[in-house]
């Protein structure tokens, strides 16, 4: 049993000796705010880029139509779910201001 040696640092990296050190403080996690912040914002990228296409289509820059359709479904898919989280979020709050305290 003596030719058996196993290096433990080879097969887990150079990490195993700091299995006893303490945890790394995650992140903050990003507000609820500052998500539909970035949803909002997104869904205003793909229109403006939309109707950036479009209008190249109208002039002839475009020649595959089927990218510029592609652009117009995403943007407006992404409007639509905009609205559906929209009218979810005034739909809890409206049962929350209803409810007694």
């Amino acid at each position: 049993m003596d030719g058996i040696r196993i290096d433990f640092s080879k097969m887990h990296g150079s990490d195993v000796g700091n299995v006893f050190k303490s945890p790394e403080v995650a992140a903050p996690a990003r507000s609820f705010e500052d998500s539909l912040k970035e949803a909002v914002v997104g869904v205003n990228e793909l229109q403006m880029d939309s109707n950036a296409m479009v209008q190249r289509l109208s002039l002839g820059d475009v020649d595959d139509v089927s990218e510029v359709t592609l652009s117009v479904e995403k943007a407006s898919l992404a409007f639509q779910l905009l609205v559906r989280v929209r009218d979810k979020l005034v739909d809890a709050y409206q049962q929350l201001s209803r409810m007694a305290v």
